[in-house]
């Protein structure tokens, strides 16, 4: 039995309103999957530019 069987039978006995929930969680995934490899990079710089807007003491709240 492949997986994708059991994850139809069981999207089967969900109502209608969380098996479009669940939809849309698999084309997340599959949109994260055939990403741009770029965009990582793109997020990650971006990222890195807003904290160079602050200084550590504006934190607040640790990374521990």
């Amino acid at each position: 039995m492949s997986t994708a069987e059991p994850i139809f039978d069981k999207a089967r006995t969900l109502p209608a309103d969380l098996q479009q929930e669940a939809l849309q969680y698999m084309d997340f995934f599959l949109a994260r999957r055939t990403e741009n490899p770029g965009s990582r990079e793109w997020s990650r710089f971006s990222a890195d530019q807003l904290a160079a807007q602050y200084a550590p003491g504006d934190a607040i709240y640790d990374q521990d």
